[in-house]
């Protein structure tokens, strides 16, 4: 796949416009198979709405008759849907999202948002605790816990149970903890580490430990103090998030070499030679092919251009951008 790279008269980054078709280069009059989903342009948005908005802006400027919109997340979904208001085209750009937080289910049933993939964190931060805690008592854990995402349309039913405890556990008040749990995810103040925070909370708490669950607001050097500090305070395992997979590698060697167990949860350690017990997380690929699937459908026989607004550096985000092209891929063979 070839790519160039095209500045942009307004924008104060540069856009990467993808030629599809080998050998071809391919930007804004991009030629395509009747049907076919063309991907002309990746942006990143940081999965913020603000940069979202920014990077459909600008996607708007270059591809202005683009057909779709996948977005990695709510955040960059919803700032997409700003941008497409703005400039009145909201009934011509599909936006598929990625998350199905309470925002983006709202624009969903709205029919801003066509459908998300949906994470379920909640899920994730009680799993996360369960494995901790079977580790702790001599079981054995699985390294790798997958939680499907599903995909949720204006058609989808919401489900009467919700996402954080409502009546949760009181914790180790009146009783002996069995030890202090910390954890740390990238960006406390998004709403889905909130949901993870409360259902590993509860869960430590049914389960007699304390737990510590801090952000480290996407700086690295931040986090890896974050366990530095949770190594004095001798927590007896680890919950980490990392905010770059490769660089927080010295960290989990740390607590590695003081023999603390650490697991991940929603984004993998890929550092060498650092070690994590097990990993907890959303298929992010299975979910990337529901986005693309949705895409298909929603484009329908004519098919069109579409933008991708993804997070690099990010592996969670890098993996449903893979399944989605993945899906759209397989469906243009089939139009050769």
């Amino acid at each position: 796949m070839k790519k160039f790279t095209v500045p942009l008269i307004t924008a104060l980054t540069t856009v990467t416009f993808i030629g599809c078709n080998k050998g071809k280069d391919q930007g804004q009059n991009t030629a395509q198979v009747e049907g076919q989903i063309v991907i002309v342009a990746e942006l990143s948005g940081d999965g913020k709405r603000d940069k979202g908005f920014k990077a459909a802006e600008d996607a708007l400027q270059r591809v202005p008759d683009m057909r779709g919109i996948f977005a990695i997340n709510d955040p960059s979904g919803l700032g997409a849907v700003g941008a497409l208001e703005k400039a009145g085209k909201l009934d011509q750009v599909t936006v598929i999202a990625f998350d199905g937080m309470p925002a983006g289910k709202k624009a969903i049933k709205e029919g801003k948002i066509y459908a998300d993939p949906i994470q379920h964190p909640d899920k994730i931060g009680r799993e996360c605790i369960k494995a901790i805690v079977a580790y702790l008592s001599g079981e054995e854990v699985k390294p790798n816990i997958d939680i499907p995402a599903t995909l949720y349309t204006k058609d989808s039913v919401d489900s009467d149970e919700p996402l954080t405890p409502e009546n949760p556990a009181d914790g180790t008040a009146d009783k002996k903890s069995r030890g202090l749990i910390g954890a740390t995810c990238m960006d406390i103040a998004n709403p889905f580490f909130k949901v993870i925070e409360a259902n590993m909370r509860d869960e430590a708490a049914q389960h007699g430990y304390d737990l510590i669950y801090l952000g480290a607001e996407n700086d690295i050097s931040k986090q890896q103090k974050q366990i530095k500090d949770f190594l004095v305070k001798e927590v007896v395992a680890i919950a980490l998030n990392p905010t770059n997979s490769q660089a927080i590698g010295t960290a989990v060697k740390e607590a590695n070499n003081a023999n603390v167990p650490v697991f991940s949860f929603d984004v993998r350690v890929q550092a060498e030679g650092a070690k994590v017990v097990s990993h907890v997380g959303t298929d992010n690929a299975q979910g990337g092919e529901l986005a693309g699937q949705a895409m298909i459908d929603a484009l329908g026989e004519e098919g069109g251009k579409v933008v991708i607004i993804d997070y690099r550096g990010v592996e969670s985000c890098i993996e449903r951008v893979n399944g989605f092209k993945k899906v759209i891929d397989a469906h243009n063979a089939k139009l050769q």
